[in-house]
């Protein structure tokens, strides 16, 4: 009797400590989900390089009411300008709206396919339409994507970008941005992204005279090329910028929150050695739980 109850007490223990074990192990989270916050970037990047791009185009259309030049990311001597409906549209205005509003197509790189100021090449065409003078506050347009590819490798799309303006000098502009329904993809991953931003293009830099910038803040959704959703927050007291000569965002501090796992918080400043803090690079970090976490822009 005594060896019987020996090894049901024996049996016993070694059954707790291997449940306990199992639990043990079940209630460990190991957060090293980076592809979102790397997929944020991917379609941030380059959404945010349209707006200089298009006002830089537009100010040498007549009619589109743009109020200074934009020294813009995406500029290409090979890009044109071509207006789709000259004979039908009306730019008489009432109520600072344009009575039919002129439609624009934007031919990127055409033939030559020169590499922009920011080093990436840029292919495909973008259709525009302008409610009204850009330097109008509440005037607006509306860009559709239409084979938008970067480097001959990501594709980018949406249902449409509508830019509103809120307000706008020979300083700097500032904008409100939709991006509705965004697309990034490759030959075998895809992004799904849609954003509410407040974007001001610096157009002589910030300081006066320095790199011509721009800089973001708003929230952001989508689902990553893993198919996981996630949000993005960024704060007015820490926007992203990106600057005129850099393909990737160099500065700002967003929140995101990967479905399934914690709030982290991104660092587009941070770099590597003997990369410099802002500079250039394809460094950036993530903090969650106390630790940080370095991923590339790419």
């Amino acid at each position: 009797m005594k060896r019987l109850i020996k090894a049901i007490l024996f049996t016993a223990c070694l059954s707790f400590i291997f449940i306990s074990g199992c639990k043990k192990k079940e209630t460990v989270e190991v957060d090293n989900e980076t592809q979102s916050s790397v997929d944020n970037a991917v379609a941030d990047q380059e959404y945010a390089a349209i707006v200089p791009a298009v006002n830089n185009h537009a100010i040498n259309t007549k009619g589109t009411g743009v109020a200074g030049r934009f020294s813009s990311t995406a500029s290409s001597p090979c890009d044109t300008l071509t207006w789709l409906n000259r004979a039908t549209a009306d730019t008489n205005l009432v109520n600072g709206k344009y009575v039919k509003a002129p439609l624009y197509e934007l031919n990127l790189a055409g033939a030559c396919g020169s590499s922009f100021s920011d080093g990436k090449i840029r292919t495909g065409k973008w259709t525009i339409r302008i409610t009204g003078p850009m330097k109008n506050v509440g005037s607006q347009m509306i860009i559709k994507l239409v084979n938008h590819k970067t480097n001959s490798t990501i594709t980018y799309a949406c249902d449409s970008m509508v830019i509103t303006t809120i307000s706008s000098s020979t300083l700097s502009s500032t904008f409100n941005i939709k991006l509705i329904n965004g697309v990034c993809s490759s030959s075998s991953w895809t992004i799904k992204y849609s954003s509410d931003r407040t974007l001001t293009h610096y157009i002589h830099g910030n300081p006066y005279g320095s790199d011509p910038l721009t800089s973001i803040y708003g929230t952001a959704n989508g689902i990553n090329r893993q198919g996981r959703a996630f949000t993005v927050n960024i704060p007015q007291n820490t926007p992203l910028t990106k600057y005129k000569s850099c393909q990737y965002i160099q500065k700002g501090i967003l929140t995101l929150t990967p479905e399934g796992f914690k709030e982290r918080i991104v660092d587009f400043g941070y770099s590597i050695s003997p990369n410099v803090a802002g500079g250039c690079d394809d460094d950036a970090s993530f903090t969650v739980n106390g630790n940080t976490v370095a991923f590339k822009l790419k």
